[in-house]
Parts: C-alpha cells; structure tokens; sequence
C-alpha cells in the first residue's frame, strides 16, 4: 500500500459523515483484492465488526471480492431488486437489521483494476436510502480523491522496474522528504533510504531529487 491509507481513510470519513447523514461509516484496506482488512470505524460498534469479519463477510452482497467490473466504484444494496439468496437473507437479518441500519452503499478505491480500500456507509431507515444523487456524489469523491495518484506518477515512467518497498519511497520522495524523514516513516535505517532512493532515481532516469519532485510531485491533493 502506497498511500497513508489511515490517514486517507480517517479525512475520508470526515468527508462522508459531512456530505451525507449517515448512522455510521468504516474505511478499511483491502489485500490481494479480496480480503477487508484494518477496519477503521467511525459511529460503528467493533462488537459488530467482529461479527462481520467472524461470519457476516461472506454473505455481504458488496463485498470488494464480489465487485469483480473495473468501472464499480460505488454500490448500494438495492432493497427493491426482488428475491435474494440465504445468505444475503441472513446477512440483511442477522447484520443489519440489528443495528438498526437497513441502507448499505460501498465505496472501492483502485490502484488499476485491483480494488485496494474501501468504505461501508450505513444508514437507519429514518436516514433512508442512498438516492441516485447521493451515488453521483460519492462516485464523484471517489474519482477525485486522489487515492492511488502518487503510484500512477511514479509508475508512468518506471513501469514495473520500481520494487514495492521502492514505489513507497518513490511516493515520500515526490513529497519532498528528507531521506531521514523516510527513514523514520518506515523504520529503517538511513544507509538502506539512500540506497533505494539512488535505485529510484536511476530507474526514473531522473539525475537528482529536485527533478524527481518536478517531474512526480505529490501534490497532497488526495482529499485535501
């Protein structure tokens, strides 16, 4: 993961709960595109995170494994859509219904195809559904939030060439951080930051930091 997905996650939510009335809302990191992982909760009960991630996950109708088009960034449960399967029945009785959040809309966050974050959004039933306007808006945050903007910079020139550990640094470094800075960041030592960033900079074809920062800035943008 490229991104300070806590931190994206953490101004995400702010941004929703400002947006549109909701009765809760998490943001969480998704692994191999398929697996929810380092939930962060806003107005939510870890009590029923923990059911979720025991049991309820696999019968969740958006889970980011069942989104498997490109183009989805933003799906509600659709309460008027007709018959459901067992599972979507006891996931809508057993998870929902309980919290008193009937209305469910997921937001995907991609860096290329593969879905990397997400977010539930929640609402009671006084809240109502998500209308069409509402997904309007939250697509619209999802396009320009910026998640994943830093990495398609740096991999417009580099390609593949860059490792993982290397793309993340490439990413502080269009930041404009010092090498130490990076080094505590990721908690290693200053003589491996060098290292990487010589990498980095050879890989780019950049001669020097000031031109990597010119020529892949980050420039924050993501969700301001």
């Amino acid at each position: 993961m490229l991104l300070d997905t806590a931190d994206f996650g953490d101004r995400l939510l702010s941004l929703v709960t400002a947006a549109l009335p909701l009765d809760g809302c998490c943001f969480y990191r998704v692994e191999n595109g398929c697996h929810a992982v380092n939930h962060r909760l806003s107005e939510l009960s870890p009590y029923w995170l923990e059911k979720y991630r025991s049991y309820f996950w696999q019968f969740d109708p958006l889970h980011p494994a069942r989104m498997t088009c490109a183009s989805i960034r933003v799906q509600a449960l659709d309460r008027s859509a007709g018959p459901v399967s067992p599972g979507e029945r006891e996931y809508l009785a057993g998870f929902l219904a309980p919290q008193r959040t009937l209305h469910q809309a997921e937001l995907y966050f991609r860096q290329g195809a593969e879905i990397v974050a997400g977010a539930s959004l929640l609402r009671n039933a006084d809240q109502g559904g998500f209308s069409a306007e509402n997904i309007r808006l939250l697509e619209a945050l999802v396009d320009f939030s910026g998640f994943g903007t830093a990495e398609k910079r740096v991999q417009a020139l580099a390609g593949s060439t860059l490792s993982p550990r290397e793309r993340e640094i490439a990413v502080l470094l269009g930041r404009a951080l010092s090498n130490k800075e990076i080094a505590r960041h990721f908690g290693i030592a200053l003589p491996t930051v060098k290292t990487h960033v010589s990498r980095i900079l050879e890989k780019t074809g950049t001669q020097s930091r000031a031109e990597f920062i010119r020529r892949f800035p980050d420039d924050g943008a993501g969700l301001g």
